[in-house]
């Protein structure tokens, strides 16, 4: 676990992007474009310009990059494995950087088809999603691009629906069954009950809307709306083999991964999680262990670490593990 010192020569063999990127957009490591547009909130303050077309030269990712690292890390990774075909799952997707990250790894490293498998639960996310496949390269309509949130069961939950690129939406804290009553005492003893119901009935939505992060310039506000769910066993249940499961699901991985461990135990290679408090990093350490996994990253949330070959700090834990009844 943790053997830094075994994956310093994991770039050693590919060319940071270099080449013309086109006004609006920005650039990865391996050519990934996004437009700027998606990572307006995380971009302030960086000292390039996206406003005009311009030749980028990037670098080889380093440990200074913290949880990006491990996340290029398992791109290619999963990447120089595969044989055949290749299958990738990203939970709580976002705008799909990752699966669009490993796709473009396993087209430059190890061709072959492959398909794509990205949850998201936010609908503006998921038009992102559509635009970042096709700035990619990339047809859609080849890939699987499912419009939910991860959860243990299918019963739709209460999520926030909002904040495009943020990341940060959570399920867990107001879909426990003392979450629910809260919020439901909140909204009966408001003088907004009746215009609440109407909502729901109507619209799938409540019309409350919280702020996801207070205090900045860009709007971070998001609707409390019912949106439909769906399982990672449901997920796993096309496929004969998975090279690679990659999530970020805000504390929900501590109810959607361990109903599903021993399906991904005979499918599942490899795994990368940002895990997102002690407790559940833990869990998750000793769920894949317990399942006969060999950890390969373990590295807690809100933690700074420094090593011969870098130091960063995280924000998110990083937990990646390979199941060795998975191999090649």
């Amino acid at each position: 676990m943790n053997d830094l010192e075994a994956f310093q020569d994991i770039f050693a063999d590919i060319e940071p992007f270099s080449g013309t990127v086109p006004k609006g957009f920005v650039v990865d490591f391996l050519g990934q474009l996004t437009e700027a547009e998606f990572r307006t909130i995380w971009l302030s303050g960086e000292s390039d310009s996206w406003d005009r077309e311009r030749h980028i030269q990037t670098e080889t990712p380093t440990l200074n990059d913290g949880e990006g690292w491990f996340e290029i890390f398992n791109w290619i990774a999963a990447a120089r494995e595969a044989r055949g075909s290749y299958v990738m799952m990203t939970l709580g997707a976002c705008y799909a950087a990752q699966a669009v990250g490993s796709y473009l790894a396993l087209q430059k490293l190890n061709p072959m088809p492959a398909r794509l498998v990205a949850v998201e639960g936010v609908s503006d996310n998921i038009d992102w999603v559509l635009r970042q496949f096709r700035n990619n390269g990339i047809d859609p309509d080849e890939h699987w691009i499912i419009e939910a949130v991860l959860s243990d069961n299918n019963q739709p939950v209460i999520f926030p629906v909002g904040g495009a690129g943020l990341g940060n939406q959570s399920a867990m804290g107001m879909n426990s069954a003392g979450g629910r009553e809260q919020l439901a005492q909140s909204m009966v003893g408001s003088d907004r009950a009746s215009a609440i119901l109407n909502n729901i009935i109507t619209t799938n939505g409540t019309g409350v809307e919280v702020d996801l992060v207070p205090d900045v310039e860009h709007d971070t506000k998001a609707e409390l709306r019912f949106v439909s769910a769906v399982t990672l066993n449901n997920l796993l249940a096309p496929f004969d083999r998975v090279d690679f499961v990659e999530a970020d699901i805000q504390m929900s991985e501590v109810i959607v991964f361990p109903p599903a461990m021993e399906q991904m135990s005979r499918k599942v290679r490899r795994v990368h999680m940002g895990t997102h408090t002690d407790e559940i990093h833990d869990l998750m350490v000793r769920l894949y262990e317990s399942y006969g996994w060999e950890i390969i990253f373990s590295y807690p949330p809100k933690r700074s670490f420094e090593t011969p070959y870098g130091s960063w700090t995280n924000d998110d834990g990083v937990l990646t593990a390979i199941n060795p009844a998975v191999a090649y």
